[in-house]
């Protein structure tokens, strides 16, 4: 029995990433855009990766990446089905 190649949803909150992403015309702005996109460009294309935009205030990874307040970091917490154990 083969083995199915699963696709990764990468759910990103900057458009202009997301277009950069998708558009291989090389403007003078992106000139210094590294090798790193062009794995990601081929990557999409071949349908490992698909790019979906996702609004800032449901963008999950900020608990990992951001200082957050409590009630931001709470809420994120939970949507990650992440909750505290009581001490027994």
């Amino acid at each position: 029995m083969g083995t199915k190649e699963m696709r990764v949803r990468l759910l990103m909150d900057n458009m202009s990433a997301i277009a950069l992403s998708k558009n291989h015309v090389h403007h003078e702005r992106s000139k210094h855009i590294d090798t790193r996109i062009h794995f990601l460009r081929e990557c999409i294309e071949d349908g490992k990766v698909e790019v979906d935009h996702v609004g800032t205030a449901e963008q999950l990874v900020d608990i990992f990446t951001k200082a957050l307040g409590r009630v931001r970091f709470l809420e994120l917490r939970g949507k990650l089905g992440i909750v505290k154990l009581q001490q027994v």
